[in-house]
């Protein structure tokens, strides 16, 4: 069976994941640009500590990974939360979503270890934590061959203390604007080479755009997802993959948060954007993708923001194959 064929099976087998349950995404919300820029622990996306709660994989990788006492795991994790809910208080900050190792629920996990463990490159973008890429380490993925880009420079120097490994880590992590390939700096890793992302751009196998392209207008959607492709390796085979806000009916909404209109895909529409890339990118791509209802209690905490057109929302997974 193709990797395009096992893709397809996995997308479309009944699937019961932590996606169906994240509300961690400053674009699932609408609160006003005060609000959202508010740090108070009063939001209600914001989890008192004593709410954390460990699966037993997280536990095992903060164990095993950072060599973190199992009775102080939970509260060396909420120091660091404390500290990036200053740097800007994202939904995903205050519900502790920066623990959901997504990448090793994904239908393609499997074939990713496969592409990566032979020497291929992976770029999260968007990082955030870089959480994913931590759990590709776990997995045994050489970390140098490993790469995270976010506008945030301080989510990635606070995830070297959430996960303790400053010492041993050799992924690179860039500080860079999507839209102009010239902003990518090092910032972490291999600092020494200021050109290192002009080297590597064309040479990534697989791209995360978890929770990335939805941040933007249509019109910046679709150039992103352009920028994108300029990164990915141009080869069969070569993968985007991730997940995002969609609609069970898909269409523009308007979100006060950054003030902004963005489009809210099904997997129809988001199929129609990828062919539309392709056409202005002369690529031809395999879009798999399903869309995800919310879980009740994301369905409550969203409402209690008192946010409109909740029962319309899900969660678009998606994994994109070049032919």
């Amino acid at each position: 069976m193709s990797t395009i064929e096992q893709t397809s099976k996995a997308l479309h087998a009944p699937i019961k994941n932590k996606y169906s349950s994240m509300a961690n995404d400053e674009a699932i919300v609408s609160a006003s640009s005060a609000e959202a820029h508010d740090r108070s622990r009063s939001h209600v996306w914001y989890k008192p500590g004593e709410q954390l709660r460990l699966t037993p994989y997280t536990l095992n990788l903060f164990q095993n990974y950072s060599q973190i006492p199992t009775e102080q795991v939970a509260a060396h994790i909420i120091g660091v939360r404390e500290k990036a809910w200053e740097v800007y208080p994202y939904p995903c900050i205050g519900s502790f979503r920066f623990l959901d190792f997504a990448i090793t629920e994904s239908p393609i996990f499997t074939t990713a270890l496969s592409k990566l463990k032979s020497g291929g490159k992976y770029l999260d973008l968007g990082c955030c934590f870089a959480q994913d890429l931590r759990a590709l380490v776990y997995a045994g993925i050489p970390s140098e061959n490993l790469f995270g880009a976010d506008l945030q420079s301080g989510f990635i120097d606070l995830s070297y203390e959430l996960f303790k490994d400053g010492e041993t880590l050799k992924s690179t992590f860039f500080k860079g604007d999507i839209f102009d390939f010239s902003t990518f700096t090092p910032i972490r890793g291999n600092t020494s080479d200021p050109g290192l992302f002009q080297k590597i751009k064309g040479d990534i196998d697989i791209i995360s755009a978890r929770s990335f392209l939805h941040l933007f207008s249509p019109e910046q959607e679709f150039k992103a997802a352009c920028q994108i492709v300029e990164i990915l390796k141009d080869s069969p085979g070569s993968i985007i993959m991730g997940r995002q806000v969609g609609s069970f009916t898909p269409g523009v909404e308007s979100i006060s948060l950054g003030r902004r209109e963005v489009f809210r895909h099904d997997p129809q529409t988001w199929e129609e954007l990828w062919n539309k890339v392709g056409e202005a990118t002369n690529t031809k791509w395999d879009v798999q993708a399903k869309l995800l209802e919310l879980s009740p209690d994301v369905k409550d905490s969203v409402k209690a923001a008192e946010l409109a057109d909740i029962e319309t929302r899900g969660w678009l997974e998606f994994v994109i194959t070049k032919l």
